[in-house]
């Protein structure tokens, strides 16, 4: 131990002693030699060279990815390359440690790959190549006034090295074409040159020898050391041996250093020796670059930067000619004069690209762009800014939230936060200091300040999908795109909305993107669809075009100066053109990903002016400019203007308004202005009332047929109730116990629900005729409703619906009915009979208020002491005193009538009852009731939905009902109830319903979907739903039978003529129970105790047939063609069915036949029997009826209006003591029987029951020339010669070889399946059978013909003999002996071809061989380049932590993959994941190098191991190309024009799940087979899908 300790303390002594002299003093003088610094994967080390049993000492650990390094010798500086964390670093090295580590350049500013790293030790400046920006650079040793020098014709630039004594610098660069570039470091693009091109491949490591004027390189595939001048000539070959795979490369004292990857050792191989290079440094991990740690390394000269930086302002950089500087700028700032830079960037684009917001900087040519530090971007689509205060502002689809910023990142805020779905577009009017956004989510145009505030809707009619908007504040006009696929337009109003008009209409297809030339007053847009950039005047006259070439996708557009500046999702690039001649394309960034939104902007510049801009127009909230040079002041929704037109204020009470299309509100108090309340998808809204606790409005629509609700201020419109309205005319809000009232005067009912929709109850539905207006006192209790039908009168009930009451005979079409609350007296209008009238709230006291000069009153309202109403035909909006009918005044007139009017003020809903609180403990519905004294107080009941009963305060379902379906409806139907009949399940999207079922188990309804073949469930609560059979071309489902008992789903398939078993609970497939030849079965019922199947076949024979679960044990009940419907009377065992005009039933066994109803003119299509009573639809009168099933008397009418029934079934509880069962007996795997009066299991076709009797399992495989029975016996398989399947006699235990089995004629064949072809087909080289069986007993000779019945083989010449030779007599068959002149020429024709074929062969194979020879005579020994998918790659991978052993680097091929230095034999390299190409791109199969990039990477990938992928600004580069061959694949898996070949397939993604290419925010139509849509009709989606998404995601149909 102590030996052990002297020697580590000797060690660390000696090396450190050994660096310090070094560091301080000469190393040519140090008897240790120089010093090597050099890198590896994780961390930095240095060693002497003249010790090598000395261990190397490292200086930096713990790097992430470690790649470039070099070093300042009189600073004592050490900077270096880290590819994960793609930044440059640097640190102080004094000879001991290293000290005052910090970043100096960032991945913030677009570093991606630095490969190369060279440091100025005259200037302080570091130079860096980067592989995936394929740029050199350039910044001060602390990082600051970064430029590029280099980006054009740069390709893969690795090592770098500087000769700042000449002002030189030389990269190595392996791309396509591999070279070795000079340039003056300045980046004066006149002194660059190409120095060497010529046999070179993988130039990686490079250095110079400042005092003889020479560069060496090192080539990784070419394996030699080569030398030249400065210029690149006097070529020679230092070293061609001894390499294995050399990276870097350093020189000192004819002395050279280098890496090896594969072998990751350093070498070291002297000049002035004789002996091979050798082995210097075993490494622990893969080591990088290399250099001497010496002063003569870097030489000190007096230079001209060195007295006060050559009097530059920013960079002095060296140039190799006089002065022998040149002063530059820092990235995107111009240089004023020679030596003096901008103050900043003066021209900029900003860019939306998804996940970030990156800067473009456009006043250098590099077009370097950086990304903005900003916070929870996630889908960024469309960017604005205000030169003003100078943020810039974007809208976020995914966070659903307009943000602003600076351009530096900083001051991020949240502006717009609430009700904003899709925003796809943002203009600033930098005048008015006003923010426009479209929001397609909403199909709305909003405005507000630009801090968020005093939001309004600008517009909210007729958009269907708005996307661009730009503002022209100086003129005040606003212009907008809508792409609408049915009629895309662009659409121009003043900046208030008003004034509106179409502008552009025709020949348009997505108008993404609109920006406008103020000085000119064009307009231009850019479209997707048609491919063209467009402009016109700004009214759209002078229509021009613009550009119509390579342009597959724009998207976003924008202005600056004479340039037009766009982004194409397809080519992801950004383009520039002239905006009057089109000229001047020129591509700006290609490739960059994500591209959305853009906007050109010039710093410092801000023009124009308009009243607005002086302290706001005097407007308290909003100015908005004009076009007539006029502005108008505008409120916030929720706000009215005062008198004044200036000041806004929150009006005590205001009028609600409907129209067909819309609904509104009218000031009262200050002026009565009318504002549209920006609701969308209003068709006819017929009646309005409110609920004041809550700030929403709820209408009835009798065009939709709903009910709707939606906050005062129009947002977050929802159908509250939307299945079984007819015409909903009148709805009431009970304010109190949050319930909604409306009455339908097509279905002649009152119902209620909550003021959700649920809960719903049909409250009176009895002695009722077209009610039409209703109106509600909680307080009292009491609703009131008038009736147009028959009783023409109004009328009174308890608010449960109970104590129905007529008050008022002959009211003339009474509408408009309204309540005083204080005075307790109800008003009217009559429209038969024009005029306005009241009573008391028992009908009595009745007065005429107006009956003169008015001329269709319809909506009435009540407010203080004056009535409101409305004139259908002027349009007036009226009021007089309710007391005297004086003071009568026209306070405000519509374009439009009005539906209904109502007063919003919280004395309209006063008041309490005891529903009031906590739901007056009710679970469902609180109903008050009238009280039973003056004395007393209201009363209330708790009530239930519709069918369901109370019961300890508890609604309970009904266990035994009907359902019955319509195409998008089902209902449940009890004849026998105190409730209403029906009540309509809230079941949404049923679609096409074809057949029903109901599991009463789990209270599921499944439904077949005609138009998608499918068969769908859903609770009967409305939700949870999902597919259990999808939807294809093999699936046609036409009829269903749930089997509540045994868990099982039945139907039949119309497609395949079979009956197919589901599993209820899972969805899995039991298998197929009836499937026989020349049977259609198609309707279906079950009989669940005794576990039988009855199916109606179509087919040859029409028949009704019964079988048990399992398809045994057949029975025809009967015969007959046009049977429309059974049903199954499970209680009493009998069938019923329907043919033609009469009803029939027998017993289960198809006796005791007997008919049960029979009607001449009748046409019975469905049937159902429940609780002893036969129910059946006649389709000639569309009636209901029944009748008793056992007696046939006590016929019945239960539905008077049927004709849109479309299928009826019985539901009840199924008897869960069953034997079958599955909550009792689970010993069955898939079905269950009874056999007698046991339960027993069984299985499917295609299934054996096993020995336990319990499992079914695959039959066994009997082989090809078997067939297998059916039925297995214990322990043994029954299989029988193929041939015996279908002969006519019984061979399978079970009979299964006989079942199913057709008849074929005699010049037929029969396939193992049955089926029959033609005998001349059979042995034809071409299968017939879909099990081929026909072509698997051939005669392998043509000369030989094949017994049909025994597969035997005889010669051909063996025919017609006259003897039999075939077991049947075949041969001699006069059939055969027709046709065996055929049989003869076939072999002969046959025998010739084969000749012909063969000689080809031959002739081919010797010209092979001939070119061959010559090709390696000519090419000598020369040793060929490896297969290309061989490459190698770069072994920076973070997990790189085991150093190879010298047994395995024995067995390392000649060739590095990167699956060999990670450890892994396995894996292969994918350059895919590296440029991001296609599968589909013409490289190879393999996924290897595409053969047409001449020059493959050995450099690092950073690929799976890097962040890049994930990385918020998803910088990896994942679109680099190399020519044509391998573009980059487009951001739509499809032009938009036509889905061709030429487009590049991605992998299918989840609108906008994860990935570093952003899904595409264009239109949401579906793919037609002519053309590809910019976007789904899903918004949530998926970019990577076969559809491109939108940039509104919203549900997908699900997508």
């Amino acid at each position: 131990m102590k030996d052990i300790s002297l020697n580590v303390f000797i060690c660390i002594t000696t090396i450190l002693c050994v660096y310090f002299h070094e560091v301080n003093g000469n190393a040519a003088a140090s008897p240790d030699g120089p010093i090597l610094l050099y890198s590896t994967m994780k961390d930095i080390r240095i060693v002497p060279t003249n010790h090598t049993k000395v261990k190397p000492y490292i200086l930096v650990k713990n790097l992430t990815d470690g790649a470039a390094l070099d070093f300042n010798y009189a600073d004592k500086k050490i900077c270096w390359t880290d590819h994960r964390l793609e930044n440059i670093q640097c640190a102080t090295f004094d000879g001991v440690e290293i000290k005052d580590k910090v970043e100096v350049v960032t991945s913030s500013g677009g570093l991606l790959s630095p490969d190369g790293l060279a440091c100025d030790w005259f200037t302080n400046k570091l130079y860096w190549t980067d592989s995936e920006t394929n740029r050199i650079e350039v910044a001060t040793m602390s990082g600051q006034h970064r430029k590029v020098l280099f980006w054009t014709d740069v390709d893969q630039p690795r090592a770098i090295a500087l000769v700042p004594m000449k002002g030189l610098m030389f990269w190595t660069d392996w791309g396509e074409v591999p070279k070795i570039e000079r340039a003056g470091m300045n980046g004066d693009a006149a002194t660059r040159k190409i120095i060497v091109s010529e046999k070179i491949f993988w130039p990686n490591g490079l250095t110079v020898d400042y005092e003889a004027e020479l560069i060496y390189w090192i080539d990784g595939r070419l394996l030699f050391i080569d030398v030249a001048d400065y210029n690149g000539e006097h070529r020679s070959t230092i070293l061609k041996t001894g390499f294995e795979y050399p990276f870097a490369l350093t020189q000192f004292q004819n002395k050279f250093y280098w890496t090896d990857w594969k072998t990751w050792l350093i070498y070291v191989y002297d000049r002035n020796s004789t002996q091979d290079a050798k082995e210097f440094i075993h490494s622990e991990f893969v080591p990088m670059y290399i250099h001497v740690w010496d002063s003569h390394r870097q030489p000190l000269e007096p230079h001209p930067c060195e007295n006060n930086n050559g009097g530059c302002s920013h960079l002095c950089l060296l140039a190799p000619y006089p002065p022998g500087y040149s002063c530059a700028c820092p990235i995107g700032v111009k240089l004023v004069d020679n030596v003096t830079c901008a103050k900043g960037p003066q021209e900029l684009l900003i860019l939306a690209r998804r996940t970030d917001i990156c800067i473009i900087y456009l006043d250098s040519a590099d077009y370097t762009y950086k990304v903005l530090p900003l916070n929870n971007t996630k889908h960024t689509i469309a960017v604005d800014y205000d030169p003003v205060d100078g943020f810039l502002y974007w809208t976020d689809d995914e966070v659903k939230k307009i943000q602003k910023a600076r351009l530096d990142g900083t001051e991020q805020t949240d502006i717009i936060v609430s009700e904003i779905q899709h925003p796809d577009g943002i203009a600033i009017d930098w005048i008015s200091r006003n923010m426009y956004w479209t929001d397609t989510g909403t199909d709305r145009i909003e405005v507000s300040r630009l801090n968020g505030k005093y939001r309004r809707v600008v517009i909210s009619e007729g958009l269907v999908e708005p996307r661009a908007i730009a503002v022209a504040p100086e003129i005040g006009w606003m212009f907008w795109s809508d792409w609408n696929e049915k009629s895309p337009k662009i659409e121009r109003s003043n900046l208030d909305g008003s004034e509106r008009e179409i502008i552009l209409h025709t020949n348009l297809g997505w108008p993404n993107g609109v920006t406008l030339d103020l000085e000119n007053l064009k307009v231009y847009w850019c479209d997707a669809k048609t491919d063209k950039i467009e402009y016109s005047n700004m009214d759209g006259t002078d229509r021009r075009e613009l550009i119509n070439e390579n342009l597959p996708h724009v998207f976003g557009f924008s202005l600056m100066g004479d340039y037009l500046y766009w982004t194409d999702w397809q080519r992801r690039a950004i383009d520039r053109v002239h905006k009057e001649s089109g000229g001047r394309r020129e591509v700006i960034i290609d490739p960059i990903a994500n591209v959305m939104g853009l906007k050109a902007i010039r710093l410092g510049e801000v023009k124009g002016s308009n009243p607005c801009s002086n302290n706001n127009g005097g407007c308290s909230h909003i100015c908005l400019y004009r076009h007539n040079q006029t502005y108008t002041c505008t409120c916030q929704i929720g706000y009215e203007l005062t008198k004044d037109g200036h000041k806004c204020v929150v009006p005590e009470a205001f009028l609600l308004y409907t129209r067909k299309d819309s609904i509104g509100r009218i000031s009262i108090e200050n002026g009565n202005n009318e504002m549209t309340i920006p609701v969308t998808g209003v068709k006819h809204a017929s009646s309005v009332d409110f609920d004041i606790a809550n700030m929403r409005i709820y209408w009835s629509d009798s065009k939709l047929r709903v009910i709707m609700r939606a906050f005062i201020n129009g947002s977050d419109p929802q159908r509250i109730v939307e299945l079984g309205l007819a015409s909903p005319e009148g709805v009431a809000v009970d304010w109190i116990a949050q319930n909604v009232y409306w009455a339908d005067s097509g279905t002649h009912r009152i119902e209620v629900a909550r003021l959700e929709g649920s809960s719903r109850r049909t409250l009176i539905w009895r002695d009722i005729d077209e009610p039409h207006s209703i109106v509600l006192h909680p307080q009292e209790g009491y609703m009131y409703w008038s009736e147009w039908g028959h009783s023409n009168s109004i009328k009174r009930a308890a608010m449960d619906g109970t104590n129905q009451k007529t008050l008022l005979l002959n009211t003339r079409h009474a509408t408009g009915l309204t309540l005083d609350y204080e005075k307790k007296r109800l008003y009217w209008v009559q429209t038969t009979t024009p005029s306005i009238l009241s009573s008391d709230l028992n009908g009595m006291d009745k007065q005429v208020i107006i009956k003169d000069d008015i001329k269709k009153p319809i909506g009435l309202t009540l407010y203080r002491d004056f009535l409101y109403w409305s004139d259908e035909i002027t349009g007036e909006i009226s009021r007089v005193d309710k007391l005297n009918s004086s003071n009568r005044s026209v306070i405000h007139y519509l374009s439009e009538s009005a539906t209904d009017l109502l007063v919003f003020h919280s004395s309209r809903q006063k008041g309490f009852n005891q529903c009031a609180v906590n739901n007056g403990g009710c679970m469902h519905l609180c109903l008050a009731q009238p009280a039973q004294t003056n004395q007393d107080r209201v009363l209330f009941t708790c009530a239930c939905p519709t069918h369901y009963t109370l019961q300890n305060n508890t609604c309970i379902p009904p266990k035994r009902f009907m359902i019955y379906s319509q195409r998008n409806l089902a209902v449940r139907l009890l004849p026998d109830t105190s409730d209403s009949p029906e009540a309509v399940l809230p079941i949404q999207g049923l679609k096409g319903v074809k057949a029903i079922d109901f599991d009463p188990v789990h209270h599921y309804l499944y439904w077949v979907e005609g138009k998608t073949h499918s068969i769908k469930r859903v609770s009967d609560t409305g939700l949870h739903i999902s597919v259990i059979i999808p939807g294809n071309q093999d699936h046609h489902p036409f009829d269903i039978a749930v089997d509540a008992l045994g868990r099982l789903l039945f139907w039949s398939c119309a497609s395949q003529d079979v009956i197919n078993v589901t599993r209820l609970d899972n969805s899995s497939a039991i298998g197929v129970v009836v499937q026989v030849d020349g049977e259609k079965p198609r309707l279906l019922a079950i009989h669940p105790t005794k576990r039988l199947l009855f199916f109606t076949d179509v087919g040859k024979t029409p028949q009704l047939i019964r079988t048990r679960m399992d398809g045994t044990q057949r029975i025809v009940i009967t015969k007959g063609s046009d049977i429309a419907a059974i049903a199954v009377d499970a209680e009493n065992d009998l069938i019923v069915w329907s043919q033609e005009h009469s009803i029939y039933m027998s017993n289960i066994d198809g006796d005791n036949h007997h008919v049960v109803f029979n009607e001449s003119n009748s046409r019975v299509t469905q049937l159902a029997i429940h609780s002893g009573w036969l129910y059946w639809l006649d389709r000639e009168i569309q009636q209901l009826q029944r009748l008793e099933l056992k007696t046939g008397s006590s016929r019945s009418v239960v539905l008077t209006h049927a004709s849109q029934v479309l299928d009826l079934v019985s539901v009840k509880q199924p008897d869960l003591n069953h034997s079958c069962a599955q909550n009792r007996l689970k010993r069955c795997s898939h079905l269950c029987i009874i056999n007698g009066t046991s339960a027993v299991c069984s299985c499917p076709h295609g299934l054996a029951l096993q020995d336990d009797k319990k499992t079914c399992l695959a039959l066994p495989d009997c082989g090809s020339g078997h067939f297998t029975c059916s039925t297995q016996a214990p322990n043994n398989k029954e299989c029988i010669p193929v041939a015996w399947r279908c002969d006519g006699q019984i061979d399978c235990p079970d009979g299964s070889d006989e079942a199913g089995c057709p008849s074929c004629r005699s010049d037929q064949f029969k396939c193992q399946n049955g089926h029959c072809i033609d005998q001349i087909l059979v042995c034809d080289g071409i299968p017939q059978c879909p099990d081929n069986f026909d072509e698997a007993h051939c005669c392998k000779s043509t000369d030989e013909f094949r017994c049909p019945r025994t597969d035997v083989c005889i010669a051909i010449s063996l025919l017609c003999d006259g003897t039999d030779h075939c077991a049947d007599g075949a041969d001699e068959h006069k059939s055969v002996c027709m046709d065996a002149n055929k049989y003869t020429a076939v072999n002969k024709s046959g025998t010739n071809t084969l000749i012909i074929v063969i000689s080809i062969v031959s002739v081919a194979i010797v010209f092979l061989v001939l070119v061959f020879l010559i090709r390696k005579r000519i090419n000598g020994n020369n040793t060929p380049l490896h297969d290309q998918c061989e490459d190698p790659l770069n072994p920076m991978q973070s997990h790189l932590q085991i150093k190879p052993q010298s047994k395995i680097r024995k067995t390392v091929p000649d060739v590095v993959h990167m699956s060999m230095l990670n450890g892994s034999q396995s894996s292969s390299y994918d350059r895919n994941h590296i440029t991001g190409a296609s599968s589909s791109t013409n490289g190879s199969s393999l996924m290897c190098y595409p053969r047409e990039t001449l020059n493959p990477p050995p450099s690092p990938a950073t690929t799976a191991a890097s962040t890049r992928g994930s990385s918020p600004s998803s910088r990896y580069r994942p679109y680099r190309h190399y020519r044509s061959i391998n573009q980059p694949p487009p951001p739509t898996p499809c032009s938009t024009d036509v889905c061709d070949e030429s487009d590049y397939n991605y992998p299918t993604r989840s609108r906008y799940d994860g990935g570093p290419i952003p899904p595409p925010p264009t239109p949401r139509s579906h793919c037609h087979s002519e053309s590809c849509p910019p976007s789904p009709s899903s918004r949530s989606s998926t970019y990577f899908s076969p559809l491109p998404p939108p940039p509104s995601p919203v549900p997908s149909p699900t997508d």
